[in-house]
């Protein structure tokens, strides 16, 4: 999985609106560049449904929205898109910790959803990835992050 190139297909967003999880979302999904085949509308509804049977808030003030299904046609549509919200949101997280950062994921398969989540979740849980999302820093500096994290 090319975390670096997925954040490059979906690049980074500041100051989306939204007071809840469900406004932010559909706020979101209408700024994000979407690869052909990818409709905006469906992609938003997919979300909510997802969001709906549980929240998608993982603490610490991170949030995961994504489909329940696949929706990238080919490999080079994934992506991963994060963005900042306007104000932190109450996303019904676990640590009730309100959301400053959120990762949206859009997968051609649910193996490569999951690798993808799973290797976001370990990038989230290194002090200096989380204090990026902090200081909401832009698409270069977090791709290079990520490709420094990479490295063994």
């Amino acid at each position: 999985m090319d975390i670096p190139a997925l954040l490059a297909r979906g690049g980074v967003w500041y100051n989306v609106p939204g007071k809840t999880s469900a406004e932010f979302i559909e706020a979101f999904v209408g700024a994000v560049r979407l690869p052909e085949g990818v409709n905006r509308s469906d992609l938003a509804q997919a979300c909510a449904r997802r969001e709906a049977s549980s929240p998608t808030a993982m603490g610490r003030g991170l949030a995961f929205p994504h489909p329940g299904v696949p929706m990238a046609t080919k490999p080079e549509d994934a992506f991963i898109a994060v963005a900042y919200p306007r104000f932190p949101i109450d996303w019904k997280a676990p640590d009730e910790a309100p959301v400053k950062a959120v990762f949206l994921i859009i997968s051609g398969s649910r193996n490569e959803h999951l690798t993808t989540l799973s290797t976001l979740a370990k990038l989230c849980g290194d002090d200096e990835f989380y204090a990026a999302l902090q200081k909401e820093v832009p698409l270069e500096a977090l791709v290079a992050l990520v490709k420094k994290k990479a490295q063994p």
